[in-house]
């Protein structure tokens, strides 16, 4: 039963998380029967399967809100702001009454507020909407005009109870029976499904058929394995490389070379197939913000458009879980601080309605999420002088501070530039959430401001979490692995190249002074002396809008690494993201870039 219980649960979430952002599209639209119908249909099979085994209260709640899809499909409603937000509030309660039920904690929601706002929403619609539905086919005119009776309430009513016995009969019920046409129909008639209709449904049911769910931890305990298996392949190649150089016509070291080639292809493949068995969509979390850009947009009396592109861009099911609360708090701060008011935007030649943009998209091996606004932009001056006000900068560097350095403020932990505290915001949480996080993912943020044109933030992500490129380096008699990603070349230079301005290295690169630092210096190691030396090799690293160089005594070349948590570390802390064991053997501790970045900047500001 606890199977069926579970399974239920997972197919009632995505049900719920589908039709979701639907309701936002069709406030936005009006009327489209197609759509109509979709959510109708995820509500009919909830109600079904919530029947079946005996949850009433979900069972209650889906069927009125069945009962006023029914009526909207049917055209006999039109659809209001007041009405939709009787149908949200109760997509909520149905996801809260579901919550309950996975967690097994027994907790009765009352409902009867809400069954009864459903019902009075369904009978007041029914007298003052019906024909108001924008583009409505076969709506019904000159009978349904605001001030006269409803003329079909008493039908209405025993629709309502006839429908509300069927669906509170304690008897199972069978799971999503398609509903009669007849009546549809008549209300408003519409041509049945074309060949492409079907063609288009028969093959949904295909793939439904040819998809399996399995439980994640199953697929981690693969991805686990998966990673065992890169290292010993790893290490595999280390030895034939080095038998292959000291006897290579061994006709039996050849074999083995012959082998350990046949192994790598097959382990990449092998790797590539279980990391995509873990990749997700970015719908997954794109989908419910239409519906909190409504809200929010409802709550401050603004009108903001919402525009997604890229979601079916697949990633990591670790990104998915992670990215969703800084989109949350880049998309608020974008409602609340970015978009002006309606009058605002007219005094600037704007127009009326605001707009957001969401895109996601994959380049090399990240994927980078967008979030853009057409709002007022961020005032650098504002934020040097709120940071003053704060005491988290000094007169003198805020007058030497770059717009990019002033902008970076943002993050800071407690900044905000707003001056009254909203439930939305103004207290200085969110902003720090957003890099603390993005950071703990491998990413990093940019933001792109303009005054009075908009803002975009940008987040630069890693496709997985679990393997990933690294650079081997080596310092004294260290060993260090550092992520490909955020390495943009590696040089050699001479050590009469570096220059010092007062008392910081740097290096000219193509005519870019880069600031450079000694990893040995910053991770507190010893390096080489390098006595006889005239040449050292570098790190050209770019993290977010910081790019600096680190030196190290070697470069040991790029290696595929698993990385293996290591507990009771914390990378803010000391900026280790783990540790891994590498070709030949050696147990290497892996840097976190972006907390690197951090602590060098931060020695060279004092």
């Amino acid at each position: 039963m606890d199977e069926i219980i579970t399974e239920f649960v997972t197919e009632a979430e995505e049900t719920l998380e589908k039709i979701d952002p639907l309701f936002v599209e069709l406030e936005a639209k009006g009327y489209d029967k197609n759509m109509l119908n979709e959510i109708f249909r995820g509500m009919h099979t909830l109600k079904g399967a919530a029947g079946f085994l005996g949850f009433q209260p979900i069972v209650d709640v889906a069927h009125r809100a069945e009962s006023i899809m029914k009526k909207l499909r049917d055209a006999e409603i039109g659809l209001t702001r007041e009405l939709m937000d009787v149908i949200l509030k109760s997509v909520d309660h149905l996801r809260l009454l579901i919550f309950h039920i996975k967690l097994k904690d027994g907790i009765e929601e009352d409902i009867s507020l809400l069954l009864k706002e459903l019902d009075a929403a369904l009978l007041s619609s029914g007298a003052s909407a019906r024909a108001d539905a924008p583009g409505a086919p076969g709506a019904p005119g000159g009978d349904g005009g605001q001030g006269e009776p409803p003329a079909v309430d008493a039908e209405e009513k025993a629709e309502i109870e006839t429908d509300e016995h069927e669906a509170g009969s304690s008897h199972p019920q069978p799971p999503a029976e398609p509903e009669p046409r007849a009546r549809a129909a008549a209300v408003s008639p519409s041509p049945g499904p074309s060949s492409d209709e079907q063609v288009q449904q028969l093959s949904k049911e295909r793939e439904v058929v040819s998809t399996l769910r399995v439980d994640v931890a199953r697929i981690d305990k693969v991805m686990d394995l998966a990673g065992e298996i890169v290292l010993a392949r790893n290490r595999l190649l280390n030895l034939a490389t080095k038998l292959d150089l000291s006897y290579s016509d061994d006709p039996h070291v050849e074999s083995l070379v012959e082998t350990t080639g046949f192994l790598d292809r097959v382990t990449s493949d092998l790797q590539l197939a279980v990391m995509k068995m873990r990749m997700q969509p970015i719908q997954k979390v794109f989908g419910k913000f239409p519906r909190m850009v409504r809200d929010m947009s409802r709550t401050l009396g603004k009108d903001i458009d919402l525009e997604m592109f890229g979601e079916d861009t697949e990633v990591d099911k670790t990104v998915i879980e992670s990215i969703g609360d800084p989109l949350v708090h880049i998309i608020r701060n974008s409602i609340d601080h970015g978009i002006e008011s309606a009058g605002e935007r007219a005094q600037k030649g704007k127009p009326p309605k605001g707009r957001i943009i969401m895109s996601a998209y994959q380049k090399g091996t990240h994927i980078v999420i967008e979030v853009s606004d057409d709002g007022k932009g961020i005032d650098v001056e504002a934020v040097k002088r709120k940071a003053l006000a704060r005491g988290l900068i000094t007169d003198e560097e805020a007058q030497k501070m770059s717009d990019d350095a002033a902008i970076n403020l943002i993050f800071l932990p407690g900044f905000s530039t707003k001056e009254i505290s909203t439930e939305l915001s103004g207290r200085g949480v969110g902003m720090d959430v957003v890099k603390t996080n993005v950071a703990k993912l491998n990413g990093y943020v940019e933001v792109i401001t303009k005054k009075d044109v908009g803002s975009t933030f940008k987040i630069s992500l890693p496709l997985t979490l679990a393997i990933l490129q690294a650079m081997m380096v080596r310092i004294g008699r260290e060993f260090y692995a550092l992520p490909q990603s955020m390495i943009e070349e590696t040089l050699r230079v001479k050590k009469s190249d570096i220059k010092d301005i007062t008392g910081q290295k740097v290096l000219t690169i193509r005519g870019r002074v880069i600031p450079m630092f000694e990893l040995a210096e910053v991770l507190g190691v010893a390096m080489d002396t390098g006595v006889g030396r005239d040449h050292c090799y570098v790190l050209v690293a770019l993290v977010g809008d910081r790019r600096f160089c680190l030196a190290v005594d070697e470069l040991l070349g790029q290696e595929e690494i698993v990385i293996k948590t290591i507990n009771g570390i914390e990378s803010e802390e000391c900026g280790i993201l783990g540790a891994t064991i590498t070709g030949d053997g050696r147990v290497v501790l892996i840097l976190d870039f972006a907390v690197l970045s951090r602590n060098v900047f931060a020695g060279a500001a004092k």
